[in-house]
């Protein structure tokens, strides 16, 4: 093994290792009961297992994690939909037009929430969709369609050009090029955007805080409410964190390679 590969293998150690000592901590908190976990050290391991904590968040878990999953997933596949048809849009432009489009596209996905805040609970308001998850699902819709565009934009100039020349030459329509040609070579890149995006929805905060009354529209907003005024009940802390950040676990872990495989597209020319 030489000196380069052995320094990569250190960083993704030491990469790793700080990612998993807060999954580690979360873990044997969430095992503690009140008392071990208000007197011991965060890494110290529970003297007695208690699952209580963890039945009673997920109890309090269940439906919020059902509404998210019913806002979040939906979204997230209806917003890289809608990208890959922008994204093909500007792919087919030419000259300066397609420049600035993609620029101001840019420019809308590093705009903050917090800019679009008023105009945004107005217009959800004005729908009568305000603290429903239809009106959740719209506002993450409009921040996330443009990122989604962007990077199925990026994406789709990796594509290998002879096909699509190929496809165009034999009079294929432009609704059969995007259907049949583009979106099917695609795929690692339409999964890679709608898992970043699931992952996006999933972990927001801001958008169910003003778009919502409760704390039963997002599982963000149920751990939030997990953090009193007058203290916290630990253990059930870390056990709804530790509930709450499965999904999206899962969900990078059943699908990683062809997120993985999406990246790889970019640098190889549609290939991977």
């Amino acid at each position: 093994m030489n000196a380069r590969a052995l320094f990569a293998y250190l960083v993704i150690i030491v990469v790793g290792a700080v990612w998993a000592v807060p999954l580690y901590a979360m873990v044997v908190g969430s095992l503690k009961n009140l008392s071990e976990v208000m007197s011991t050290s965060v890494l110290a391991l529970p003297t007695v297992i208690d699952l209580s904590s963890i039945a009673s968040a997920a109890g309090h878990l269940a439906v919020p994690l059902l509404n998210t999953a019913i806002v979040v997933i939906p979204v997230a596949l209806t917003a890289a939909f809608v990208g890959a048809m922008g994204a093909y849009a500007l792919l087919r432009l030419v000259g300066s037009l397609r420049d600035g489009l993609v620029t101001a596209i840019a420019i809308a996905t590093y705009l903050p929430y917090q800019v679009a805040l008023v105009p945004l609970v107005d217009f959800v308001k004005s729908l009568g969709l305000y603290n429903t998850l239809p009106g959740l699902a719209l506002a993450f819709l409009v921040f996330f369609v443009p990122f989604a565009t962007l990077m199925m934009y990026i994406f789709m100039t990796a594509l290998p050009k002879q096909v699509v020349e190929a496809a165009e030459i034999d009079g294929a329509s432009e609704f059969t090029l995007f259907r049949r040609v583009v979106l099917p070579l695609m795929g690692p890149g339409f999964v890679s955007t709608a898992i970043f995006l699931t992952i996006q929805g999933w972990n927001n905060l801001f958008i169910p805080l003003v778009l919502t009354r409760g704390y039963t529209k997002h599982v963000m907003l149920t751990l939030f409410s997990f953090t009193g005024q007058t203290g916290n009940i630990y253990n059930q802390m870390y056990a709804a964190a530790l509930i709450a950040s499965l999904p999206p676990l899962l969900v990078f872990v059943a699908l990683g390679r062809y997120f993985i495989r999406g990246l790889l597209a970019l640098g190889t020319g549609g290939k991977a």
